[in-house]
């Protein structure tokens, strides 16, 4: 069974190849899937578990995925999907393209003509920081602390610490309102990432089309003239529509759906409708507020809604496609668990909340 590393979707029929180095590392190895009007591109390697892999090595593969989608980019319009997708063969990705159809092609008509430019704006941190440094409490915290023993100052060490993060959020946030209009004037679309480091002001991705990509290019002197100097942008794109559309999937595991069905006490069929009333009947019997005396309750609960969260998932992803069971019913088999792909389209930052 040859397993399949999935790179992105793509609105075509054709067959092809693309001259880019795979994850595996062989050139060429990328090609389209198709299955009626879409394709997905895929490729050889990567399978098997990641958790095992060095940092390194992890990056490396994701710059190899990142190398591919830009490729792919250069030819036909992109959905990309999540970065580590493997489905076990190629029927598995036809299904995947002919489930998710309507999904993939509504999300395509969305990106048509477009593309991600990524802005990062940095300030000078030793700048900030001399600033904050003269504010109050913080001066007056500082003066507290000099010439004295960093084990007798240590609650205030703590105190100027919290209060200098403080300050550098309420800066960047006064900073971002401003910034923000002017992009939000230029795009149907915009994706604030998490600012990792305190060097970053706002980092922020756009979704333009050719218009807007110039408008960009002519906004961003304008703005670092409105700033004076003190801020640096940074523009890199363009880029595939990651924080926009990225495309997931999962493969339910038998043993995790039978188990919530156990939980929620379901027979070997349920529609929707129904998942949702065993769970609000076993949590009316499960929540803490109606078991107060139960160490366990808390820990019963989350774990009924994990159930529920799975098992309404795959009732509304799941499709027949051998006339198991009555209409609108899923079936809790194994042979059809095994079968169903849960697929959705999620923006980046919504992934990243999830992560979190």
């Amino acid at each position: 069974m040859a397993t399949q590393y999935v790179y992105a979707i793509v609105p075509t029929g054709d067959e092809m190849t693309f001259e880019v180095s795979g994850l595996d590392g062989g050139m060429g190895h990328a090609r389209t899937l198709p299955h009626g009007d879409l394709a997905a591109v895929v490729g050889p390697g990567a399978a098997g578990d990641a958790r095992g892999l060095t940092k390194d090595a992890i990056v490396r593969r994701l710059l190899a995925h990142e190398r591919v989608v830009e490729e792919i980019m250069r030819f036909l319009p992109v959905l990309p999907v999540k970065f580590g997708t493997v489905l076990t063969e190629e029927e598995t990705v036809r299904r995947l393209l002919a489930q998710g159809q309507p999904l993939f092609c509504s999300a395509l008509d969305q990106l048509r003509g477009r593309l991600q430019m990524e802005v990062v704006v940095l300030w000078d941190l030793q700048r900030v920081f001399r600033e904050v440094r003269g504010e109050e409490p913080i001066a007056g915290l500082t003066a507290q602390i000099v010439g004295r023993p960093a084990e007798l100052t240590r609650v205030e060490r703590i105190a100027v610490g919290q209060a200098v993060q403080a300050s550098l959020a309420r800066r960047r946030a006064e900073l971002q309102e401003r910034l923000l209009p002017a992009f939000r004037a230029i795009t149907p679309d915009l994706a604030i990432s998490p600012t990792m480091d305190d060097s970053v002001v706002l980092n922020v991705g756009l979704l333009l089309d050719r218009p807007g990509r110039d408008e960009l290019d002519r906004r961003l002197p304008l703005l670092d003239e409105e700033f004076g100097g003190q801020l640096t942008f940074r523009c890199v794109g363009p880029l595939p529509p990651y924080s926009f559309a990225t495309v997931e999937v999962a493969t339910p595991s038998f043993d995790q759906v039978d188990r919530a069905r156990a939980l929620l006490k379901l027979g070997g069929t349920a529609t929707a409708d129904e998942i949702r009333r065993a769970f609000r009947r076993e949590a009316a019997l499960a929540h803490p507020d109606v078991n107060r005396e139960d160490p366990t309750a808390g820990s019963r609960m989350a774990e009924l809604s994990q159930a529920y969260g799975l098992l309404l998932a795959y009732a509304e992803h799941w499709a027949s496609s051998d006339g198991e069971g009555c209409a609108g019913h899923c079936a809790f088999t194994r042979d059809t668990v095994e079968k169903t792909l849960l697929v959705d389209i999620r923006r980046q930052a919504e992934a990243v909340e999830m992560a979190m």
